[in-house]
């Protein structure tokens, strides 16, 4: 009966995904390390002079075929001393058995606006991007290749497919926030819209548009104490009939202030899909970020609870950066 139940469980899901495939975009548990695909606005919105960000993410490998997602962006913050920053991002992803692939490659720019002291800022981006679609239809198999007994791949699928990808122009866009009231003291917020002109996706002569996607995010830096900040994080996201909801945080504990390390611990709820935790570490100029995900919905039946591993590499190129020292030496002659 527990077999009975996990096939089932399956089948559901397979359809599911397929439908989410179509109609959901990229996205990645650790949102607050894939910058560039949370929101256009957040290009250059770091310290430093210029970042690179790889992700991957695989999931779903207790189910069935498991999906992949790479993603990798570069941005340059204030070029030529200017308030314009730019990226460019490259997403990979790949899913189920007809290896169902998306290419996304976008380049953004945002526009930075200095408020009061300085301490505040307000940045507005845009990112034109292209996508690419494709489906392998000759992986799937269908009922005219049973042959009473069992399948036959040499049989015909009896289908007809016109198309096997599509590519489309895109438009993202998103307005941040960033108040830094103190050191190791700041609050932040944003909001953005996906997928502007809702391009068609559909690979034949169907109006099925790529909905848009809203997207709202409040985050937080505070000191607890000389050791231990608070990162608090929540974000909301809204695509056609489906949302999602995604409140934790994470504690960065500094191991040593002069040489720039830290380590991170944190916990994650994402609303009626799943908890998860993730751990990263800072280490001069890089950042790197691990978490996993339990399955908390009802295909937990059929996931034993595993979701995924996610993995995060952040490194922040930097012209010059002061030697912080908790003391000066002084001459043994004064």
């Amino acid at each position: 009966m527990k077999a009975l139940i996990i096939k089932i469980s399956i089948f559901i899901f397979s359809i599911f995904s397929f439908q989410l495939l179509t109609g959901q975009d990229i996205h990645f548990s650790q949102f607050y390390n894939s910058p560039l695909n949370l929101n256009p606005g957040l290009i250059g919105g770091f310290k430093g002079d210029y970042r690179l960000v790889a992700n991957q993410r695989t999931q779903w490998s207790s189910v069935t075929t498991p999906y992949a997602t790479y993603g990798l962006s570069v941005d340059a913050k204030r070029i030529f001393s200017s308030p314009v920053s730019a990226g460019l991002s490259v997403y990979q992803d790949k899913a189920g058995d007809s290896d169902f692939s998306t290419l996304q490659i976008a380049l953004g720019g945002v526009y930075t606006f200095q408020l009061g002291d300085s301490s505040q800022s307000i940045s507005i981006g845009a990112q034109p991007a292209f996508t690419q679609r494709s489906i392998n239809y000759n992986k799937l198999q269908f009922d005219n290749q049973y042959n009473g007994s069992f399948y036959d791949a040499s049989l015909g699928n009896g289908e007809t497919f016109g198309n096997n990808g599509r590519t489309y122009f895109n438009l993202h866009g998103g307005v941040t926030w960033n108040y830094e009231i103190a050191q190791r003291k700041e609050v932040g917020a944003g909001i953005a819209m996906h997928n502007i002109i809702k391009p068609q996706q559909s690979f034949f002569n169907e109006d099925i548009p790529l909905h848009q996607r809203f997207t709202a995010n409040i985050n937080g830096l505070f000191r607890i104490s000389d050791k231990i900040d608070g990162l608090p994080h929540i974000i909301w996201q809204k695509q056609h009939k489906f949302q999602e909801i995604i409140f934790g945080g994470q504690g960065k504990y500094h191991l040593n202030k002069g040489n720039y390390k830290a380590l991170y611990a944190g916990i994650w709820y994402r609303n009626s899909d799943a908890s998860y935790f993730s751990v990263g570490m800072d280490y001069g100029n890089f950042h790197v970020g691990v978490s996993y995900d339990l399955n908390l919905s009802s295909l937990r039946v059929a996931s034993n609870r595993r979701g995924g591993f996610e993995f995060a590499l952040i490194y922040i190129f930097e012209r010059y950066r002061p030697d912080l020292r908790r003391y000066k030496s002084c001459p043994d002659y004064i």
